[in-house]
């Protein structure tokens, strides 16, 4: 009797030590599957599959440097603002990505709309390697008159896949609106072939996290994406044949009305959050 007690106990021990074991990888299979939630149906013969060099979750205590540069490899941000490394950081599972100001009053700058006297922030891939494939992030903007952007850029071409407004100035509804973009410039800014559009949101950029996705389907098309929904369709104004930077930003848009003093001091309203990235592309159901 006391052996087949024994013999039961280790049964039931065995059990639960091989749910334990293959709980880890239960919720990692259920991880993977949420991820790919919003990925759209691929073409016949294809699946998805993720970029590891364009995905983070940002679970680190630090930006990952094999990834990531905290600044802009080759521009010092749009004026009267300008980038710098030390308002980018993660932390609490998020890339935080923070407007400041050194100055009290806006009466100490000359000329506020030139003058550099806003610190902005940057985060872009080591290299230029993003092409055709989906790309989303879930990110919440900061609640200032300042961009909170997600783009991807080569040497001629640029996918502009939100420039967020969390709070614009001049024109407070604007918050609710996707701002999508794609500009094509082989003979420079002044013959720009771009392709504005918009989408209400049902929330504004600063007051939930959004997830914004771009699927570059091909050299001509590209597809917009929020929460998971395709919201625009656009036929880029040339070729879109080469890799590209991806850029997480923050800018001033001089025409959307500058940011206050107070506004960038407010580490509650300054701080444009991502609580993850991921990139995918397209491979043949065979390999």
């Amino acid at each position: 009797m006391k052996r087949k007690i024994f013999i039961g106990v280790l049964v039931f021990v065995a059990l639960i030590l091989g749910a334990l074991a293959a709980w880890p990888a239960m919720q990692r299979a259920q991880w993977e599957k949420e991820k790919m939630a919003n990925l759209p149906e691929p073409p016949p013969g294809y699946r998805w599959v993720a970029i590891p060099e364009l995905s983070d979750e940002f679970d680190s205590d630090g930006l990952d440097a094999a990834k990531w540069l905290d600044y802009h490899p080759y521009w010092g941000g749009r004026e009267p603002s300008q980038h710098d490394p030390a308002n980018v950081s993660v932390h609490d599972s998020l890339l935080h990505l923070t407007s400041t100001t050194d100055i009290d009053d806006i009466s100490e700058v000359a000329v506020p709309a030139q003058d550099v006297w806003v610190r902005a922030a940057c985060v872009t891939s080591r290299e230029p390697i993003a092409f055709y494939g989906y790309y989303e992030a879930r990110m919440k903007a900061s609640a200032i008159s300042m961009t909170s952007a997600f783009w991807f850029q080569g040497k001629y071409s640029e996918i502009d896949v939100v420039e967020q407004l969390g709070a614009p100035k001049d024109i407070p509804s604007r918050s609710r609106w996707m701002l999508m973009n794609t500009h094509y410039y082989p003979d420079g800014w002044e013959h720009d072939r771009k392709t504005p559009e918009s989408w209400q949101m049902p929330s504004g950029a600063a007051d939930d996290y959004h997830i914004y996705g771009v699927w570059w389907k091909d050299e001509n098309t590209i597809w917009f994406y929020h929460n998971g929904q395709k919201v625009k369709e656009v036929q880029t104004g040339a070729p879109f044949d080469e890799p590209m930077y991806l850029f997480f930003d923050t800018e001033v848009f001089v025409w959307e009305g500058l940011p206050d003093v107070a506004s960038l001091k407010d580490p509650a309203r300054n701080t444009m959050m991502v609580d993850w990235v991921r990139g995918w592309r397209l491979v043949a159901e065979d390999r």
